[in-house]
């Protein structure tokens, strides 16, 4: 429970999350566009585990499809409460809850998301716990869609944003590239909380060993985590080449790393 209690006070007390996708666009869009070539049925049963204030929840509600948010976050699921208010999309439920132990049925589900737990489980026997369980709440032929942070994201943004400068962030970079665990002892915003970065190989090594098949990697921001996207981003020209960039080498595995997010997608058999 330790990792519960950190990676919550953060969420609550520390980081504006109902801010992320606002501050910063392109993993937004990057995720939906990947996430609808798996929507392509009518009314689909999807539970978005893990899914914070709901951005994803009532994108896929507003298109018609019965939508289950569950988010460790007592906060989060208060404001995703008010977001259904004031926009009029109503979702099939929404509970404060532990992606190592969902709250419903076997088989109940077309479509599985897991937008963010992965990468707060630090231990490899909670992040198969997390898996099994969403394995076992999808229909057999059922699609889930996982979400990771790349081992090499504070490396990247380290430099990227200056915090190397830092002798106490150049540790915290030391130990998640050798291992992956990710700590904040210091309390740093900026810095992120308790959390565990993949490499490609372990995403797919992990997901291959919960019994998930046709797996498939996908980088969302790509080599665009190596840049400042906002001018981009402002402008619609240069935003549509950069997506079309990014599409074009989403699944090249020489590149996959330097990606701050990465999605796996997979099917129950």
């Amino acid at each position: 429970m330790r990792n519960n209690n950190a990676v919550r006070k953060f969420y609550e007390n520390c980081y504006n999350e109902d801010r992320r996708f606002a501050d910063n666009p392109l993993e937004f869009i990057r995720s939906q566009e990947i996430i609808a070539r798996y929507v392509t049925k009518p009314c689909l049963a999807i539970a978005d585990i893990a899914g914070a204030t709901g951005p994803y929840s009532y994108w896929l509600a507003e298109q018609g499809h019965k939508v289950h948010l569950l988010d460790l976050s007592a906060r989060h699921i208060e404001l995703a409460k008010i977001h259904g208010k004031k926009s009029g999309i109503e979702l099939a439920s929404l509970i404060c809850g532990d992606a190592r132990q969902l709250p419903y049925e076997d088989d109940s589900f077309d479509l599985v998301l897991l937008m963010g737990a992965l990468y707060h489980l630090q231990e490899s026997g909670d992040r198969m716990q997390c898996l099994n369980e969403c394995r076992r709440v999808l229909k057999p032929g059922g699609r889930a869609i996982f979400a990771y942070i790349s081992r090499y994201a504070s490396l990247v943004d380290g430099y990227k944003y200056q915090f190397i400068d830092n002798a106490k962030f150049q540790r915290i970079v030391e130990t998640d590239l050798r291992t992956g665990k990710h700590e904040n002892p210091e309390g740093i915003p900026h810095y992120f909380t308790t959390a565990f970065f993949h490499t490609p190989q372990l995403i797919a090594e992990e997901v291959r060993q919960g019994s998930f098949q046709d797996i498939r990697l996908f980088a969302v921001e790509g080599f665009a985590s190596l840049i400042n996207t906002d001018d981009i981003m402002r402008d619609e020209g240069k935003k549509e080449l950069l997506l079309q960039h990014l599409r074009l080498l989403e699944n090249t595995p020489e590149l996959l790393g330097i990606s701050s997010h990465i999605l796996a997608t997979c099917t129950k058999a």
